[in-house]
């Protein structure tokens, strides 16, 4: 409660909102529960994806998975009838490993499997990388985890892993390697994570990432045929590209990055993803300079995960759960600066609510994430003290990056 009363104002405005939408979306979501039938406002998820995955494995029809699309949806439309909105998988043979448990659940129960089993991974992994008792922490990633329950997306799993690999890269690294390797089920979240090894010369956690993923393609051509793979490589990431190519709707209201921003406004791919590298490369460029020269372990790492996000094309709204939880490291240290300037603190605070707002937003063809995250990850580069130039900066006096402890 104390905590509360010393928070900023706009910060409470943020919890706040969070708790009247967290009352809408689990009424919402229950009342689609207790219905007696599976609804369409509950099977039109992505999770649809991972439980009809795990039923198709019980059948054994896992390569229907990798095959042509047609052959894929209809499954889809077998389960929830002719009407069910158009569905395609995405993902990587060995994210079998960890999901086909739910085919042995109804799909109501293992919607729910999924989505409490994953947000406890995401509170132990952000427990650790945040690394201190913050209500404002919790307030950082609320709307996301909000918004993720709401999609039953796997937002919880994904940064869970990128967080407890940041998060036990010191104490653990074998496990960190472990836990990088399998976020290989997203390689567009972890694009930036080698530099980062590199820079920190954590050679024990890249020998155990590099020895994990191989591990993971080894178990799943095992249990899956090698066959999922070939078809992975031939028609999933063709067709996902497709996706990425000619999709519209809500998914470009979803993409945070450049490109969505531009798609969403009526520039054709080409051009989108042109502008995108304009803006992507740089930022890459500059931020693993950065993770070379910042002293910090958390500002690395705080770095890392926002440039991630500008950098990759192709991430949607609830991945961003990791992002939130550089906002909350940077808006953690600003709220120990005196004076934290408003302009900041209002900065922060739409970050927080972003990956809710950009939705709404996008719907009238506003888009605010990519200036927004550009801002957040200027923010970040300044509380690290990374210089351009040569001068009298914290990063010109520190010792060596590899003997810094790091986050959590």
């Amino acid at each position: 409660m104390q905590q509360l009363q010393q928070m900023s104002l706009i910060y409470r405005l943020v919890l706040y909102a969070s708790l009247a939408l967290a009352v809408l979306v689990v009424t919402s979501m229950t009342m689609g529960f207790l219905k007696p039938s599976v609804d369409l406002s509950i099977a039109d998820k992505d999770f649809a994806n991972y439980w009809i995955a795990g039923r198709l494995i019980q059948d054994g029809k896992v390569l229907d998975l990798f095959g042509p699309h047609p052959a894929y949806f209809a499954h889809l439309k077998a389960a929830f009838g002719p009407e069910f909105q158009w569905h395609n998988w995405s993902y990587p043979p060995h994210y079998l490993l960890l999901i086909w448990p739910l085919g042995l659940f109804d799909y109501k129960s293992a919607a729910l499997l999924f989505l409490g089993s994953t947000a406890v991974a995401f509170v132990v992994a952000y427990r650790a990388f945040i690394g201190e008792r913050s209500l404002l922490a919790w307030v950082a990633v609320f709307p996301l985890l909000i918004l993720n329950f709401w999609c039953v997306q796997n937002g919880y799993l994904s940064s869970a892993l990128a967080l407890g690999a940041l998060a036990l890269r010191d104490k653990r690294p074998i496990v960190a390697g472990v836990l990088l390797a399998m976020l290989t089920i997203k390689p567009q979240l972890g694009i930036l994570f080698p530099f980062l090894l590199i820079a920190e010369r954590r050679w024990l956690m890249i020998i155990s990432t590099v020895a994990a993923t191989v591990a993971f393609f080894a178990v799943s051509a095992a249990v899956f045929g090698i066959e999922a793979w070939r078809g992975y490589l031939s028609e999933v990431l063709p067709y996902q590209t497709s996706v990425m190519t000619n999709l519209g709707g809500l998914f470009l209201d979803m993409l945070p990055s450049s490109y969505g921003a531009l798609r969403n406004i009526g520039a054709g791919a080409s051009l989108a993803l042109a502008v995108h590298w304009l803006i992507a490369l740089p930022t890459a460029t500059i931020s693993i300079w950065a993770l070379f020269r910042v002293a910090d372990a958390r500002d690395r790492a705080a770095i890392l995960l926002i440039a991630t996000f500008i950098v990759t094309p192709y991430a949607l709204n609830y991945d961003l759960a990791s992002f939130e939880a550089a906002v909350a490291l940077l808006a953690m240290k600003d709220a120990r600066t005196e004076p934290s300037h408003w302009i900041r603190k209002f900065l922060f605070s739409l970050a927080m609510l972003l990956p809710v707002l950009m939705m709404f937003l996008g719907l009238v063809k506003i888009t605010i994430a990519p200036p927004v995250m550009l801002a957040i990850w200027w923010v970040a580069l300044k509380q690290a003290g990374f210089a351009f130039r040569n001068g009298n900066s914290s990063v010109e006096k520190r010792r060596s990056i590899h003997s810094v402890s790091t986050a959590g």
